[in-house]
């Protein structure tokens, strides 16, 4: 069911693209109709595969309700353990996701617009590992901010529409105005879901694919410091009785 919601959100948009094509022979800069197919299509992948959704389950399940105790008694660490939980389902959704791109690809009449550089390929590979890790710890930061507050609920609808609008879940983001395009791309949000799609459409440069790396190794840093400030501090909060 969560993979079906994160199919039928890009393919209801692409029809809409479809339909703007078609009515239209104004060109879209440099993005054809394939180029939006396949970039939707590769949502659907990034996604399934690189949108953790861990949070819930830390703050509802750990948090409010006390299982938190349980993992503190015992001799490993608490990320690593959410991590190896969350990874499987990743996979399995991300494959069902390569899947339906494998499906589509038959249905473009030239095709998927995929990069065919072997740097690129291997620049691609290392930026969507990057935005995996990004992801699962800005998710983790996400649910164990439950510690201070008791309803999580509105933070992590907040937090979804932002990451709607910001990660290039409603559109490309150069197809933004210059001033949301600028903002997007100063957030983290784009480095987990939207240049991971870009590098395999092959739309970076060499020079584009190594910013975009660096500005996720720094992200990644950021975010590594405030989870483990965060759970230092939070932990002396966590009654073990839940809230």
């Amino acid at each position: 069911m969560w993979f079906l919601l994160s199919l039928l959100n890009p393919l209801l948009v692409l029809l809409f693209w479809r339909g703007a094509f078609e009515s239209s022979a104004s060109p879209l800069g440099d993005w054809s109709y394939n180029a939006i197919a396949s970039y939707y299509l590769l949502l659907v992948i990034a996604g399934s595969f690189l949108q953790v959704h861990v949070e819930e389950d830390i703050a509802r399940r750990d948090i409010q309700s006390g299982f938190l105790s349980h993992y503190l008694t015992k001799p490993f660490s608490y990320i690593l353990r959410k991590f190896f939980q969350e990874l499987p389902w990743r996979i399995i959704q991300g494959f069902f996701g390569v899947l339906v791109l494998i499906l589509f690809s038959f249905f473009l009449k030239n095709g998927l617009f995929l990069s065919h550089d072997l740097i690129g390929i291997i620049a691609s590979i290392i930026i969507v590992v990057l935005a995996f890790f990004i992801s699962f710890l800005f998710k983790m930061i996400v649910g164990i901010s439950a510690l201070w507050i008791t309803e999580f609920y509105g933070l992590q609808e907040l937090i979804g529409i932002i990451d709607i609008v910001f990660a290039g879940f409603v559109m490309p983001l150069a197809l933004f105005p210059p001033f949301i395009r600028t903002l997007s791309y100063i957030l983290p949000f784009a480095y987990m879901i939207y240049f991971p799609i870009l590098s395999f459409l092959g739309k970076l440069s060499s020079v584009e694919l190594l910013q975009t790396i660096g500005i996720q190794f720094v992200w990644l840093a950021v975010f590594g410091i405030i989870y483990r400030m965060m759970w230092r501090r939070g932990i002396k909060k966590f009654t073990g009785l839940g809230q």
